[in-house]
């Protein structure tokens, strides 16, 4: 891969990873910015929580078509290796988005993409292992944790490329880091547990004027 190309993955993973769909739709919407309620995360759990599912539909597809773009950039200028760089910097990009002053999300949804992507076979692991943790616990950050963990060693059992296993140890690592939080209040269980029921604490100024006149 030659240094045009991998800059060019690069800006364009970064670039379109930083379109935080969570932040963008409570806007466009609400006028409001999610980062303001529930955990603080611009991600898909928490805009479930305060937006409700319709809302979070749209943040679903939007930040699975911007994964699944910058792996496409990838593979088209790099092959395997180019679809790993192109996942690392769309979820960097997701992280620490350029437009939202880089306080994004923790990149679970955008790492998936790209993992059914770049491998069947590591997609599968990695999202077996997160649905039975959720199942089990109700704790969807011990599942994406478990999710990235499986990530290297599951790379590690499928190729013999030393560049892809240290690529798939570095993208595990940032999402782990990003975790870090919900790690503490694992650890003394006082992790918010998931729940089909969302609060929608999110309202418009104008439902929020409806509803106060009715009270």
């Amino acid at each position: 891969m030659t240094i045009t190309n991998f800059a060019i993955i690069a800006i364009c993973g970064y670039l379109l990873g930083s379109l935080s769909f969570a932040i963008i739709v409570s806007k466009l919407t609400l006028g409001k910015d999610i980062r303001d309620y529930g955990s603080g995360n611009a991600g898909l759990t928490n805009s479930y929580r305060t937006m409700g599912g319709k809302k979070t539909l749209l943040v679903l597809l939007g930040d699975i078509g911007k994964g699944a773009a910058a792996v496409a950039i990838g593979a088209l200028l790099g092959g395997p290796v180019g679809k790993l760089i192109g996942g690392i910097f769309v979820i960097l990009g997701h992280m620490f988005p350029l437009y939202f002053g880089f306080r994004g999300g923790k990149g679970v949804l955008v790492g998936a993409t790209m993992l059914a992507l770049f491998d069947w076979r590591v997609f599968c692991i990695a999202i077996g292992l997160f649905f039975v943790s959720v199942i089990l616990t109700r704790w969807v950050s011990l599942g994406s944790i478990l999710g990235a963990i499986s990530f290297p060693i599951t790379t590690y059992l499928f190729y013999h490329d030393p560049v892809l296993r240290a690529m798939a140890f570095g993208m595990a690592a940032a999402v782990i880091f990003m975790h870090r939080a919900n790690i503490g209040r694992i650890l003394t269980g006082t992790e918010n547990r998931f729940s089909f029921k969302s609060k929608k604490t999110i309202e418009t100024d104008e439902s929020k004027t409806k509803r106060e006149g009715k009270t």
